[in-house]
């Protein structure tokens, strides 16, 4: 048996061992299966969060000392170079910002740091960010904006649109008006913007039949949508993937529940129904051998923080779904989360996620 926090201590030791001391960067990785070269700010991003936790466990000043460089690196020219959205991606053949996730993930690092380290203006920098992306009242949905600034389409992903809420969340409690006023008005359009199959499972698309905002994205995308999303929803690569997103897009609503617990949008019967399906052996027996679960998103650390949330405390699962992560993909030798996934480099630094969870305890298998 080992505690979570022995576990976060002794990964951001070796992280640290990585860290560019000069820059201020994390090594970066390719996005998993998707193969995408990626610049070190992702990598970057999840770490900074991590090194803090550690720093509060621990007091090692190596931690803080290693989480002001790495706030200094995302606040810099380098990893903003043309002072809009943060550079993630150098695939030409997509958007260079990686959408709204990209975005989320530096934004919601900016906001642990600008508390942990005492550094308002990365929240100043979180905001400016966030705000940059036009937010379309009507249909309670976010554009991408290009590294350069420039104006892109909706972001089509619904878990990049439910985490660039759930992280605006957690910056309204500092931030204008603004951007509670998005948030709200984001979670009130929800229910008409995602679905789920009948096993409970969230699509992985933006529910595109509201005739509503259909016209709109058809001239954003210029192109029509109805045999398209036909095509798409219908996809079962599409319904494969998403059975990996599920905890990920928990992970999300809970981050919104914490700062929204009385919201309607948890009365509502698809999440309710996307919630029941997480809880269930079958999810549980599903996302095992899920390429986009556990070598992916880290399916083990999220169900926690998703249990944690929305259900009675049941540390038993908790350390149940916990243990499998660890079992499965973290190295003893290494002290990483690097076993068992295509981007060792991106899995290791997803251990960020478990920093919301208490000191559970972790079953090791021998």
């Amino acid at each position: 048996m080992v505690k979570l926090y022995e576990i976060i201590v002794k990964s951001a030791n070796s992280a640290y061992e990585l860290l560019d001391t000069e820059v201020g960067n994390m090594p970066p990785g390719h996005n998993g299966s998707y193969y995408d070269e990626e610049t070190p700010v992702r990598n970057t991003s999840h770490w900074l969060i991590t090194f803090l936790k550690a720093y509060s466990i621990s007091q090692e000043k190596k931690f803080l000392h290693g989480g002001q460089k790495m706030a200094k690196y995302l606040s810099s020219p380098e990893s903003r170079p043309m002072q809009a959205t943060f550079w993630h991606r150098k695939n030409p053949n997509k958007d260079s910002c990686n959408g709204l996730i990209g975005q989320a993930w530096t934004i919601e690092s900016l906001i642990i740091a600008s508390q942990e380290l005492e550094m308002p203006e990365l929240l100043d920098l979180a905001e400016k960010v966030f705000l940059l992306h036009p937010f379309d009242e009507q249909i309670g949905l976010w554009r991408r904006v290009g590294v350069d600034g420039s104006y892109l389409n909706y972001d089509m992903t619904f878990n990049h649109q439910l985490w660039f809420a759930a992280i605006g969340s957690i910056l309204a409690k500092y931030a204008s008006e603004e951007v509670k006023h998005r948030i709200m008005c984001f979670m009130s359009k929800t229910p008409q913007n995602f679905a789920v199959y009948s096993s409970g499972v969230i699509r992985h698309l933006l529910t595109l039949n509201k005739f509503e905002w259909r016209k709109k994205l058809e001239y954003s995308l210029n192109r029509p949508m109805f045999n398209l999303s036909k095509v798409l929803q219908n996809n079962h690569q599409l319904a494969y993937k998403a059975i990996g997103y599920q905890s990920f897009n928990l992970y999300a609503f809970a981050l919104l529940k914490q700062v929204y617990p009385d919201h309607h949008l948890w009365a509502n019967k698809t999440f309710k129904t996307a919630l029941e399906y997480s809880q269930s052996k079958k999810y549980f027996d599903d996302v095992e051998n899920n390429d986009y679960g556990y070598p992916y998103n880290p399916t083990g650390l999220e169900m926690p923080f998703v249990i944690q949330v929305f259900s009675q405390i049941n540390q038993l699962m908790q350390t149940k779904w916990l243990s499998k992560q660890i079992n499965l993909c973290y190295d003893f030798d290494k002290n990483m989360m690097t076993k068992n996934t295509k981007d060792p480099v991106t899995l290791s630094s997803r251990l960020y996620e478990a920093t919301r969870l208490p000191n559970l305890d972790i079953e090791i298998e021998y």
